[in-house]
């Protein structure tokens, strides 16, 4: 897959996983998830989407943010603006 530059805000596609306790089978599904924000990490297995990025931070910021793992995503749309 390729993926838009870091620092790129982006539309990320993706599927989440979806566990159940005490369910029927039928309704154990994965739920299809739609994300906004900058891609701020690419790591081999995982990407790091940030939706917050609070400034003043450093080199480690704080964020508000996701973490999916590769196999999870649909597609990943660099953003205008």
């Amino acid at each position: 897959m390729r993926l838009p530059k870091l620092q790129s805000l982006c539309f990320v596609s993706w599927w989440d996983i979806v566990g159940g306790i005490n369910e029927p089978m039928r309704k154990i599904l994965p739920q299809r998830c739609k994300t906004v924000g900058w891609l701020i990490r690419v790591e081999k297995d995982f990407i790091v989407i940030a939706t917050s990025i609070y400034e003043g931070e450093g080199d480690d910021p704080t964020i508000d943010g996701c973490a999916i793992p590769i196999g999870c995503i649909e597609s990943v749309k660099k953003l205008k603006g």
